[in-house]
């Protein structure tokens, strides 16, 4: 079996998106029977012999696309929100020598439906990690000419995502999406749930002494991570504020794409820019607790798996939980991930376990929900299932 998986996100990008790409990229390469598959994703500019976050296998292979303003221009002149459509005649080409043709992201519908037509007889599958139109209709605002931009976005996602509900089958990231994407355009055929999953972290990075890190990780081009990167400042002050009177200062660490650029205006954190695999994972190495302020956007937050797979345990507000019902509804992992609704309540909870608990522990059960819930080998069972169905 050959299997063609395309995405608009970049296998090598230090996003949430790309995170869950390589989650799946990693699962269809060790899928049993599968002889050759093909990732199209996007160029992040990196050359031969540069750090990659993903190394594929013998029989899997990279394409690297570029994405530019022309080529949005162009798509949104041909109404379609993802510069993918650019490359319609190279994605046929590939999609001919393949078996299975799977799309990472639901934007892509309309480009799968498109493909169909023309190279017929292959299985088609959309692998969603968000509802895309709830994130756009989610963002809404600023001055009338933002406002008229975001509705014309909004319903070129809507137009090019509706398509999706009619691949073979179509798989989503938590329960909840599945539900919302039913809501907005009708029930999928065949559906199935596939949780962000990764290989275990490497902690050989974690350099001893030094005082406690609180680490948020994010992409913060994208405005629920701006909003929460507003949060985590926000925690920082107030835990500052209950800790007066630690021995043990605490450092509050921020790191991801356009980390200074957008933590400029909160002082008092440490940030990380733009890192390159290997300083994220030292980063993540060195963090003692994980903190997720997200509190709007759709999907399951991918970081707060990277940092299970770390053995850190995560504290978080509740939409960053979403996804995690399995690990919060077990009395052997709940303790792993504290969900609370506010600043305030960020600080305390983290003042708490930092001043009276035993953070190995809870590093031991955030690692043991990870091994459970969220590894590699359990994603690779869930598609073969999914595959193998056909």
């Amino acid at each position: 079996m050959k299997v063609l998986l395309i995405s608009p996100n970049g296998l090598q990008e230090l996003s949430g998106g790309g995170l869950y790409l390589r989650s799946l990229a990693g699962a269809i390469c060790a899928v049993r029977g599968v002889t050759g598959v093909t990732i199209v994703s996007k160029d992040m500019g990196t050359g031969p012999g540069a750090e990659q976050a993903f190394t594929p296998p013998a029989h899997c292979r990279t394409v690297y696309l570029r994405k530019n303003k022309p080529r949005d221009l162009l798509a949104r002149a041909r109404l379609y929100p993802t510069y993918l459509i650019t490359y319609l005649p190279l994605l046929l080409r590939h999609a001919r020598e393949a078996d299975v043709v799977l799309f990472h992201n639901s934007r892509c519908g309309l480009l799968m439906d498109m493909i169909r037509r023309r190279v017929p007889g292959k299985t088609y599958g959309i692998l969603s990690d968000n509802v895309e139109s709830e994130l756009q209709r989610q963002h809404r605002g600023g001055n009338v000419l933002r406002q008229v931009s975001q509705a014309v976005d909004y319903r070129l996602i809507c137009r090019a995502e509706a398509p999706s509900r009619t691949a073979d089958f179509m798989t989503f990231i938590t329960e909840a999406d599945r539900t919302l994407f039913a809501q907005h355009f009708g029930q999928p055929a065949r559906t199935g749930v596939l949780p962000i999953s990764l290989a275990a972290g490497d902690t050989s990075a974690a350099q001893p002494g030094g005082p406690p890190q609180v680490l948020f990780t994010a992409h913060f081009g994208f405005a629920p991570n701006q909003t929460a990167l507003r949060h985590f400042a926000g925690v920082a002050a107030r835990y500052r504020e209950i800790g007066e009177t630690a021995v043990e200062p605490v450092e509050f660490v921020v790191a991801g794409a356009r980390a200074a650029e957008m933590a400029a205006p909160y002082p008092g954190l440490r940030i990380v820019d733009t890192p390159s695999p290997a300083t994220m994972t030292a980063t993540f190495a060195q963090a003692s607790l994980y903190a997720a302020p997200v509190s709007w956007g759709s999907g399951m937050k991918t970081k707060v798996a990277e940092a299970l797979s770390f053995g850190i345990p995560v504290v978080c507000m509740p939409n960053a939980a979403v996804g995690y019902e399995s690990a919060l509804s077990d009395e052997r992992y709940r303790a792993a991930i504290t969900v609370v609704r506010s600043e305030e309540e960020m600080a305390q909870a983290l003042h708490r376990i930092l001043q009276t608990q035993d953070l190995a522990s809870l590093g031991r059960i955030a690692l043991a929900a990870f091994n459970a819930l969220y590894s590699q080998a359990s994603q690779t069972r869930r598609l073969e299932m999914l595959l193998f169905a056909q």
